[in-house]
């Protein structure tokens, strides 16, 4: 398997905010609706792959990414600057679950995080039970 964080660029909105829409992604992030596309536009130009990393609650956002015959985005993660570490969020979108890719994203996740802060943690639901599986998997 080949899992790939890939910066995200101006270029990757629609592939970003089709991932936000998914059911699952707004029920876990506790929404009741996909976000407004123009409003989240400019949340998501403020936190590209180049975006300064400096304050507290600065994020940089990264497509995860598959390498089979053809690159596929299967979800995001996003590195976020707290004042007690980096907190780390992902999501892979269903029907590319149970594959291994959310490990694979958070193990290299935690690298580029241990970039930023010795002290990364996630914050999952308590109800999110595959979630807590891939933090614990990646040594949470």
């Amino acid at each position: 398997m080949r899992v790939i964080l890939k910066p995200m660029t101006v270029d990757d909105y629609d592939s970003y905010y089709k991932i936000r829409c998914s059911k699952a992604d707004i029920y876990w992030n506790g929404y009741i609706d996909k976000p407004d596309k123009e409003k989240f536009k400019k949340i998501f130009l403020q936190r590209l792959g180049d975006a300064p990393f400096s304050e507290i609650e600065s994020r940089r956002l990264y497509l995860i990414q598959i390498s089979q015959e053809e690159i596929k985005n299967v979800g995001f993660l996003q590195l976020i600057k707290r004042s007690d570490g980096i907190d780390i969020g992902y999501t892979v979108v269903e029907e590319y679950q149970r594959n291994g890719y959310a490990t694979e994203a958070l193990l290299t996740g935690i690298e580029l995080a241990k970039q930023f802060s010795d002290d990364i943690y996630v914050q999952i639901r308590d109800d999110n039970i595959a979630s807590q599986g891939v933090a614990i998997k990646c040594g949470f």
